[in-house]
């Protein structure tokens, strides 16, 4: 999957969205398998603050402008508080993810840093995070942030956006939104035929060589696939895995009869994808917010933001949801300050108005996602994320990426679909039976 840091313009706002993980590609994170012993940010905040020469030092990526937007909110805090704030850029989560695990090992961490939830499973697993109480805050965030930021029955993180895929739709060439999937498929078949749309790109979606699972799963989803069952609490059972269960083949069935209906082609990729809807030949496109400043220049006001609806029967399609938090390490020279933060500035609504206002990708808070929500991009991409399920952050999850997107673009080439599907079933279990 393929995912950039772009910037366009709306009525009203200036959008820079970006990546948060990379699904698909990203691999995944490991089962939180230890409890950290550390201070953890508390609903009865500290009253250390005022602690004079303190210095709160803060890590986070900059790859979009979430840095940029941290830095002058952070350093307000301190000013009125009397301590230092110090934020320091790491260029993307990869990078990030990578010092914080390093640090955890010398004991040379930051007091907080900010990333994607789905590392937070391998953050935990190697004890480099405090468990967060948010108290009576915890109704105030989107449910599906709060199951992004939860493992082993704690809270890890405050979280603060949302990002997720959703159906770009070409107004003129499909004026409504579809309210199925089947009436999408039925529409880009008439266009192909008539020669407006392109064979093969009836619904614009990358598969590419490796297939590409993160695109795939809510149509995945809807035929009854799933990567993980959850569990109660929003987390994911490790023992229990979809790919090779029935819903699976049905997914994999139906991705060979769309290819063969010209729907769907195998050796799509990203950039065929968005170039493809952007020129006008493609009605669809399954694709993320970072899409939305090309296809608004390429297509003006026909470009509009629709969810990915279900098969007719089916059940939801249902996407990835990529959680962006704010972490305390485990080992933070001044936990009681990095909770007092926490707690005092981030889980509040002028910080969460003040990050988007700069970094603006739908809030996890729920107040400042209803202001928002004026901007029809981030009701559209918002909304429908709000039926999504957060992006696992088990160590199970990168052989699902892997084994999963395989199958995918097998499938996609002409392999039956119960084989494949059973096959990947047993690489992934074999690649997981040692993780614990």
């Amino acid at each position: 999957m393929q995912r950039k840091p772009l910037a366009w313009l709306t009525p009203g706002l200036v959008l820079i969205l970006a990546a948060c993980s990379s699904g698909g590609s990203s691999g995944a994170a490991s089962t939180a398998a230890s409890q950290p012993a550390a201070s953890a940010a508390s609903s009865e905040p500290s009253t250390s603050a005022a602690a004079g020469s303190a210095q709160l030092l803060v890590w986070a990526d900059n790859s979009a402008n979430t840095a940029k937007a941290i830095k002058p909110l952070c350093e307000k805090w301190a000013a009125d508080n009397g301590v230092t704030c110090t934020v320091q850029n790491f260029n993307g989560p990869g990078e990030l993810k990578d010092a914080v695990l390093k640090a955890n090992k010398s004991g040379n961490v930051p007091d907080i840093f900010e990333g994607p939830h789905d590392q937070i499973g391998l953050f935990v697993q190697d004890g480099a995070l405090a468990p967060i109480d948010l108290g009576d805050n915890t109704s105030k965030f989107a449910k599906a942030a709060l199951a992004g930021v939860s493992a082993n029955g704690n809270t890890y993180g405050v979280p603060w956006a949302l990002e997720n895929i959703a159906l770009l739709t070409n107004k003129s060439l499909a004026p409504n939104c579809p309210a199925t999937l089947d009436e999408a498929v039925t529409n880009a078949k008439s266009l192909i035929a008539d020669g407006k749309a392109t064979k093969g790109l009836g619904i614009a979606m990358q598969i590419g060589e490796k297939g590409d699972a993160y695109h795939w799963y809510p149509m995945f989803s809807s035929d009854g696939g799933y990567a993980f069952a959850q569990n109660s609490d929003g987390t994911y059972n490790p023992d229990d895995m979809g790919v090779g269960k029935d819903g699976s083949i049905a997914a994999g069935k139906r991705l060979a009869t769309l290819v063969d209906g010209g729907i769907l082609k195998g050796s799509v990729s990203y950039d065929i994808a968005r170039e493809t809807f952007g020129k006008g030949k493609s009605p669809y496109f399954i694709t993320g917010p970072w899409q939305i400043p090309e296809q608004s220049k390429a297509l003006g006001d026909n470009l509009v933001v629709c969810p990915i609806p279900p098969w007719q029967g089916g059940k939801a399609a249902t996407p990835f949801i990529g959680v962006r938090t704010f972490m305390q390490t485990a080992k933070a020279k001044n936990s009681a300050l990095a909770a007092t933060f926490l707690q005092d500035a981030v889980m509040t609504t002028d910080f969460m108005d003040g990050m988007f206002a700069v970094d603006p990708r739908p809030p996890a808070w729920l107040e400042s996602f209803d202001k928002a929500a004026a901007d029809p991009v981030i009701k559209g991409f918002g909304e429908y994320g709000q039926s999504g399920i957060p992006t696992p952050s088990i160590a199970q999850m990168g052989a699902v990426w892997n084994d999963l997107g395989l199958a995918e673009y097998k499938i996609a080439n002409g392999a039956d679909a119960g084989d494949t599907m059973t096959k990947a079933e047993d690489s992934i279990n074999k690649t997981n039976a040692n993780i614990q």
